[in-house]
């Protein structure tokens, strides 16, 4: 089952996204901010990240900047 991760820090559109991400068979994680986004990215093994750009902590160009150093 491919694995998303949806960060965003606007906690009901963060949960309406991961809704209908399920719904259509996807296994979803979520996170609220960009060092959040980082820390799972770094500890599993995702598919596909969705990231908002203007989040608290790190933006989340940072974060794919990060992401990427890595991944």
């Amino acid at each position: 089952m491919p694995r998303i991760l949806v960060v965003d820090d606007e906690r009901v559109l963060l949960k309406g996204i991961k809704f209908n991400l399920e719904n259509e068979g996807y296994q979803v994680e979520t996170g609220v901010d960009g060092a959040e986004a980082v820390e799972k990215a770094r500890s599993g093994r995702f598919d596909l990240i969705i990231l908002d750009l203007m989040m608290p902590k790190i933006d989340g160009l940072q974060a794919c900047m990060r992401i990427r150093e890595f991944s």
